[in-house]
This record gives structure tokens, sequence and C-alpha cells, in this order.
């Protein structure tokens, strides 16, 4: 039996798709469910019951205190020591298989060439400081078969949060606001590439770390252009120079004026994109969508049914504007 920690979140339900496509048995929990599928993985003693109740043999970690939570003890309390909790179960009980889901944001600089699986951690908020801990605890533990995912931003057609900013000004007509050129380079995954991988993961034998992306890659300003053209619009792109903004930005965040913290507002002027050949090489599988193509796919959902999904999540329902609702105002 799978079990799958984080099922009813947005990349988990995904998931679950896949798993069911390929008849695979699986138990779903998250802290957000009832009865038996409940599970807090800050709870060593109720991961343990689940693990004895249901025969797991493989444990996929989909949790996590998203990125734009303001308390460091919850990001610390279920990205680090809920992982930990899980580490020492997986021992306990001799589990077979345990797939954890890590993210780009243990790097957040300008890197000009796609970084490698080897490149140093370079986080700057808490979510990745995180994330990098946790990284670390599996792969100085002793578990026997693990596998690391670092993904960027995962993107389907129920994909929300922060694009729905993006999203309401182009379906609007108003004009967008861009840091710098716009020339950054950015690169997301699908989910059903990502759910693919972690399918053929289940049947690797390996201690592994993976950089996992689209293979397009493109300029915001190309994105944003595109989705333009192809919706229609006639949203008209200006280019801002970031005089403080992101620093006052990040400030109004901290207040919870501001939906964006310090990790969004870097993804908007940094280019950051990651090789992934490795993976290709390994599992012998590229991923099928654009980053282009599934940004699209998320607009055209957005517009058809203004936000309404049958997830309920928070990456899946639009972001607060908060003081960002002025962007309509202004431009």
């Amino acid at each position: 039996m799978i079990l799958i920690i984080g099922a009813n979140g947005f990349f988990g339900n995904q998931l679950q798709k896949l798993f069911l496509t390929k008849k695979l048995i699986f138990f779903p929990t998250d802290i957000s469910l009832d009865g038996e599928n409940y599970l807090d993985i800050r709870n060593l003693f109720s991961i343990k019951e689940v693990i004895k109740r249901n025969n797991i043999k493989t444990i996929i970690n989909c949790s996590c205190e998203p990125a734009t939570s303001k308390s460091k003890k919850k990001l610390w309390n279920t990205n680090v020591e809920g992982n930990l909790n899980l580490i020492k179960a997986c021992l306990e009980f001799n589990i077979k298989k345990y797939i954890y889901i890590s993210t780009s944001a243990i790097w957040v600089k300008n890197y000009k060439i796609p970084v490698e699986e080897n490149e140093k951690y370079c986080p700057i908020e808490n979510y990745g400081k995180s994330k990098v801990q946790a990284e670390i605890n599996i792969k100085n533990s002793k578990l026997n078969n693990w596998t690391i995912f670092r993904v960027p931003m995962i993107v389907s057609r129920e994909r929300l949060g922060i694009l729905s900013l993006l999203f309401d000004l182009i379906r609007l007509n108003k004009k967008i606001p861009l840091l710098g050129t716009g020339e950054n380079i950015l690169q997301f995954i699908h989910a059903e590439d990502l759910s693919h991988y972690i399918y053929l993961s289940l049947y690797k034998d390996e201690k592994n770390v993976y950089n996992v992306g689209s293979e397009e890659k493109i300029s915001l300003k190309a994105l944003v252009e595109k989705l333009i053209i192809l919706s229609s619009s006639k949203s008209k792109i200006i280019l801002i120079k970031d005089f403080g903004i992101t620093m006052i930005l990040n400030f109004l965040n901290k207040l919870n004026l501001s939906p964006l913290n310090i990790y969004h507002l870097n993804m908007l002027k940094y280019s950051f994109t990651m090789n992934s050949s490795k993976i290709h090489r390994n599992y012998g599988f590229k991923p099928r969508f654009k980053t282009s193509d599934m940004i699209l796919e998320a607009f055209i959902n957005y517009k058809k049914n203004l936000g309404k999904n049958n997830i309920n999540t928070e990456i899946t329902n639009p972001i607060k504007p908060g003081i960002l609702k002025l962007i309509k105002l202004l431009f």
C-alpha cells in the first residue's frame, strides 16, 4: 500500500488522478481530512498508527507548510520536524520507499545558467530554509531507498494562487507592470509530468536527488506577451525599474497588506531554471508540457470559471490581492 501525505492539497489531488488511472492501491491522508484519513505528520504516534493499520510499504510526502506562511514555527514543525517523524517511522517499519517533494526555493538568486543538482543551497526565507533542512535530514538518514524531487512552480489547469493577479489584469485588458526588463528566464512543471515521474520512482531502488522542470525555458516578458496574444487581450506590458519596490512590497507582505513575499518578488525579476538532464537519463522520460502552454491552460480555465475549482486549496483559489488591487486602478 502507498501512503500519500498531503493528499488533499493541490498536488496531492493531482497525483491521485494518475494513480487511479494506473490502478495503484494507495491511502490518502491529510491534516484537512477526517476520520482514518486524517494525519498530522507532527505527531509521530499518529504516523505509526496509519502505517500499521494500512500495511504501508511506500510513503510519498507531498505535505508542507506553504511559502506564504508567516509562521516560522509552523514551517519548521511541519516541513522539518514532520519530515523527521516520517524518516523515523520509515526506519522502524522498514518502509520500502520514501519520496519527498522539495522546491526550487532552496535557490533564490539570479542564475545565468540552469542549476545542477550539486548547486550550493541559497535560500533566503524560512520556507526555503525549512526545505533545505528536510533534504539534509533525508540525505543523512539511514533510509535505503529515497528520492527527492526538486520542483519549480507546479501548474495545472486548476493552478491559481499568485497567478490570479496576472490573469485578472489580462482578462480585464489592464496594463501589466513588470519589474526590470522582464527578460528573466522562468521554468515551471506541469502536475501531470511530475506525477508521472513519481510513478516511475516507485519502481526505482535509489538514493537520489533530481531537478524536475519543463523543457521550455521562457522569459517572463515573452510568457506574458504570449498569454496576451493567445487570449486576444488588449493588455500592454509596462516595464518598471525596481527603485526599492521589492523591499517595500516585502515589508507590506509582513504587515499582511501584500500577498507577495520576498521569494515571489525575486521570482518576478531573477532568472532561474534547472538542468533536468539527470532524471531524463535515469528515468527515460521528458516532460510533455511547455511552460507557456501550462500557464495558458490555467488562464483559460480561470477565465471560464472565474476562479471556481473542484479542488479547494490555497493554491487553487485566487489570491487576495491586498494593496495590489490598486494596480487595476492605476494601470
